[in-house]
């Protein structure tokens, strides 16, 4: 049935008028969903909202140089977003405003009044336009700040936001630091809290989950060069890439609070992507820069149902020999491995894989860090289960009573993603890789998926390949 109604979905999303339709009559459900769930995170929320640390237990205290450049900014959100700086608990920051050749002279005017009456705050006001990629470069060279932290026009900090993010520099001693946020309506109410994992590579390179708060040495931005004009409309995801690339795994820290509130309103990015179609063309680019940087080739293609999320496939040149076995709890990998000589193997419960399906996860199956690779899980209540090994158990247990409109809970049903331990009833792996486990390890996906991750692999989970039932 789940997998029935998946296809049913796809064939809807492809005819552009029918999917319009359908959600135009849905309608009313939606709004019920929205506000079954907000009252679910409300609860949720004031049972686990965490103090910060204290400000005099932190070694030590950089200065974070807040950019924010402005075009036209409704003043009211003006307002807003530097009262959420003035107002915040870490006293050690900066905030920067570059204006970017506004035509409203109110928004001028506004910054004007503002820095007036805080110290804090540093206006420079740009003769020609010059898109927010070099309005925000501008905006650095003037910062004195160790930290750079990028900020939206629009929307707002938590009080406690440069706290949280000042504790875990001074914990981990991270060049690169983001937090989780929510989504807030043109009333400035909060809903659609996005819940993201500590570092993940193939989830950067499906979606920008990173998005907001970033904040970022000042140093390391200067020396990858800034943001890049050549992709304004996803110039923060493209940066976020060339950052990633330059760090190894321990200097990028997740504070795992919800501390940035991202307004959505008419021609927002954070409401509907195709209200700045250029950003498209922004996205592909950039990830396919990022490949070739990396010095791999991959196919680069934006997922057909959800349009901010991108399917990237690795090409390795080859093919693999492959086998398929039977999960069984009382067969151990040295059992497994003296009966077949693949290069490939498919683990299994009762799916099937087609050969170029199988080949398909093989790529993903042979890339170094990559210990097993997961296909789409039809019981979606198991795939927010496999959360488990990469977000907060309390926040695994939200999922579980939300309901797809849920944005946290969409994006792990749909996009791909690295995880550590799981269940799962088909995974691919490399017969190098069962290799070098315990010839006793016992033949299930957890035991497997744990004793790699034990040795640094990841496991990588893939809903965009869907296995057929052996019926």
């Amino acid at each position: 049935m789940s997998y029935i109604l998946h296809r049913l979905t796809h064939l809807i999303k492809a005819n552009r008028h029918l999917h319009r339709a359908v959600r135009y009559l849905l309608t009313p459900y939606r709004v019920y969903l929205d506000a079954r769930q907000r009252r679910i995170y409300d609860a949720w929320q004031r049972q686990h909202t965490e103090q910060p640390p204290a400000l005099a237990s932190l070694t030590e205290q950089p200065r974070i140089s807040i950019i924010v450049p402005t075009y036209n900014t409704p003043v009211p959100f003006l307002r807003e977003m530097v009262q959420s700086v003035v107002a915040q608990s870490y006293p050690h920051w900066e905030l920067i405003l570059v204006d970017d050749a506004s035509t409203n002279e109110t928004t001028c005017q506004a910054i004007r009044d503002l820095a007036e009456d805080i110290p804090q705050l540093k206006p420079f006001f740009l003769d020609k336009n010059r898109h927010i990629a070099g309005a925000t470069n501008y905006g650095i060279a003037q910062a004195t700040g160790e930290y750079i932290a990028l900020l939206d026009h629009d929307d707002t900090l938590h009080p406690d936001a440069l706290l949280w993010v000042a504790a875990a520099i001074d914990r981990t001693g991270a060049q690169f630091v983001y937090t989780d946020e929510t989504k807030m309506d043109e009333h400035g109410r909060p809903y659609q809290p996005f819940f993201k994992p500590d570092w993940n590579a193939d989830f950067l390179r499906a979606v920008n989950y990173i998005t907001h708060f970033a904040v970022m040495s000042r140093q390391l931005l200067t020396e990858v060069g800034g943001e890049d004009g050549a992709y304004n409309g996803t110039q923060d995801w493209e940066l976020f890439l060339r950052l990633t690339r330059a760090l190894q795994p321990e200097q990028i820290a997740h504070v795992p609070q919800v501390l940035y509130y991202w307004r959505v309103h008419q021609a927002s990015t954070a409401k509907d992507l195709d209200a700045k179609p250029y950003v498209i063309d922004a996205q592909r680019r950039a990830l396919e820069a990022d490949s070739a940087a990396r010095q791999v080739q991959t196919q680069v293609e934006r997922d057909p149902q959800y349009g901010a999320q991108w399917q990237m496939s690795y090409i390795l040149g080859q093919a693999y020999s492959t086998d398929t076995a039977s999960f069984d709890e009382s067969t151990t990998v040295g059992q497994l491995l003296e009966t077949t000589t693949a290069d490939m193997i498919c683990l299994t419960q009762h799916n099937v894989l087609p050969a170029s399906t199988l080949q398909h996860l093989a790529t993903d199956a042979a890339r170094p860090m990559i210990g097993v690779v997961a296909p789409r899980i039809a019981d979606e209540q198991q795939v927010i289960a496999n959360l488990s090994s990469i977000l907060q158990p309390s926040v695994v247990d939200l999922l579980q009573q939300l309901s797809r409109r849920s944005f946290t809970k969409h994006i792990y049903l749909t996009a791909r993603y690295n995880l550590g331990t799981i269940d799962a009833p088909t995974v691919v792996v490399a017969r190098t890789k069962l290799a070098a486990l315990a010839p006793d390890t016992p033949l299930t996906s957890a035991q497997i998926t744990a004793a790699l991750c034990g040795k640094g692999y990841n496991t990588l989970y893939n809903p965009h390949v869907t296995p057929e039932e052996d019926v």
